[in-house]
């Protein structure tokens, strides 16, 4: 990273009350002036889908965590652009800022976007979804909270799908051992827009507490 981008990342988080570097549990509900759901998108890319639900569900709060600095500028100029008040950014990984920015059963819905699979059989110890970070959002879920994934790489959805159904505070929406290959009514990605446009399939997955 160039020192440039370091200065213009350090401004944005001394200038934007809609970005967070914190290392301990804020109260979400100063943060963000009432106590509507709260939502989480981990890795947001671009922030297409973070924003559009920002703007389409005006009651509840939502929260996008990632690490890759120029994607956060992108994402925060275009909060501040369109005014949107109730998205928060969070910079950090979420393996390890989970566990303590969130209460237990505190979070509405958690979204995950096109993880990256890590195809290198090598890396794959590398991916985000394990067992252990499933406990974690297991416990974060509010009873009847949702957990909403989609990935493009099937050896991954099927890794994925057998981590939740072991889960015993977790439940597939769709059935044992099911995917969704078609999902309406919630905004998409830019690259879900692209695999969507190539042909290829998407598995979704849903698992609620």
């Amino acid at each position: 990273m160039s020192f440039k981008n370091l200065i213009s990342f350090e401004e944005i988080s001394k200038n934007s009350s809609n970005f967070l570097d914190i290392d301990s549990r804020p109260n979400w509900k100063e943060v963000f002036g009432n106590d509507n759901p709260l939502n989480l998108e981990i890795g947001f890319g671009v922030g297409n889908f973070i924003i559009e639900m920002g703007i389409r569900e005006p009651n509840e709060n939502f929260i996008g965590m990632d690490f890759y600095h120029k994607g956060i500028r992108k994402v925060i100029t275009r909060l501040e652009k369109y005014e949107i008040n109730n998205t928060r950014i969070v910079y950090g990984d979420a393996k390890e800022k989970i566990a303590f920015l969130f209460n237990r059963e505190e979070l509405n819905r958690v979204y995950i976007k096109f993880p990256d699979p890590w195809p290198k059989k090598r890396h794959h110890k590398r991916r985000l979804i394990k067992p252990s970070f499933i406990k974690i959002l297991a416990d974060k879920l509010k009873c009847g909270g949702e957990v909403h994934i989609a990935t493009d790489y099937e050896s991954y959805a099927i890794e994925i799908l057998e981590f939740f159904e072991k889960e015993c505070l977790l439940s597939n929406k769709n059935g044992v051992g099911e995917f969704l290959f078609k999902k309406e009514g919630i905004p998409k990605t830019k690259y879900e827009k692209k695999f969507i446009n190539a042909g290829k399939r998407i598995y979704y997955l849903e698992f609620t507490k």
